[in-house]
């Protein structure tokens, strides 16, 4: 009895231990397959992650050539910089994000005479904070893609001879601080929506331009920020916006040589008068 008690036993731990170890091996093949899973996750992310950091490497090096090939650069500034056997982020005035990423954030060519038009591949940029193309040159229009530039804090187009209509557009750049586009030939209205999303801008500039019409009513009702505004030497008509002297920053306000009367617009209210 004892020899049969001790072989069931003897049985009984066999099948255990047997029982164990299929339990061992299919636990370790479980955790094998969830870290292949995780580590196939992990490369995917980083292959998807690269993919992205090379497209958007190609599409800022597009939009860049593509401005240059508009200009025609009499001087050979960008023709001896900008080629493509060094990274465009080591070009001449051009900036690029310190991550990986490496996107073009500033564009700053100010007093350099490139001569030509503006190309709305600019707006492909997606990551531009600053845009300076200050007196060098632009001439035609003012592309409506610049409205996409949804990351853009400053743009200045200054001194230029940029013609036509504002595209409505630019006042899709909701994160915009200066808005400078004087010394221009700019026609037509003021689009009444430029300003209406442009709560963060500080600094805004439309002089000594061909610019017609009133100024919006509503203008300046969502700019809280504002301290600096130059409207002065266009052809624009009374009466001035009532939120004019609702504005609490501003310290400068420049109106001069337009059909604009009105009273002190450091004073409460502003009672505009026309002749």
């Amino acid at each position: 009895m004892q020899s049969t008690c001790a072989a069931s036993v003897s049985s009984g731990c066999k099948s255990v231990t047997g029982s164990h170890t299929a339990s061992t091996h299919t636990d370790g093949y479980i955790l094998l397959a969830i870290s292949l899973s995780v580590v196939s996750a992990q490369n995917d992310r980083s292959s998807f992650s690269s993919h992205n950091q090379s497209n958007g490497s190609t599409i800022d090096l597009a939009a860049l050539l593509a401005f240059k090939s508009q200009l025609s650069d009499d001087q050979g500034i960008l023709a001896s910089s900008w080629t493509t056997n060094v990274s465009f982020c080591r070009w001449v005035d051009v900036s690029c994000s310190r991550r990986r990423q490496r996107r073009v954030t500033a564009l700053q060519l100010p007093d350099m005479p490139l001569q030509g038009a503006l190309s709305p591949q600019l707006g492909n940029l997606s990551f531009l904070h600053i845009l300076d193309l200050t007196n060098t040159g632009l001439v035609g229009t003012i592309p409506a893609d610049l409205g996409r530039l949804h990351r853009l804090r400053y743009l200045d187009l200054t001194s230029n001879r940029l013609s036509g209509v504002i595209p409505p557009d630019v006042g899709n750049l909701t994160r915009l601080q200066h808005l400078r586009l004087g010394t221009n030939t700019l026609s037509g209205k003021i689009p009444p929506q430029l300003l209406q999303n442009l709560s963060n801008l500080e600094r805004f500039s439309l002089a000594w331009n061909e610019l017609s019409g009133q100024i919006p009513p509503y203008f300046f009702n969502n700019t809280p920020s504002l301290r600096y505004i130059n409207i002065g030497n266009n052809s624009l008509s009374c009466p001035i916006p009532h939120g004019v002297a609702s504005l609490p920053m501003l310290e400068t306000l420049i109106l001069q040589k337009n059909q604009l009367f009105g009273t002190n617009p450091k004073a409460s209210t502003i009672r505009p008068r026309c002749k």
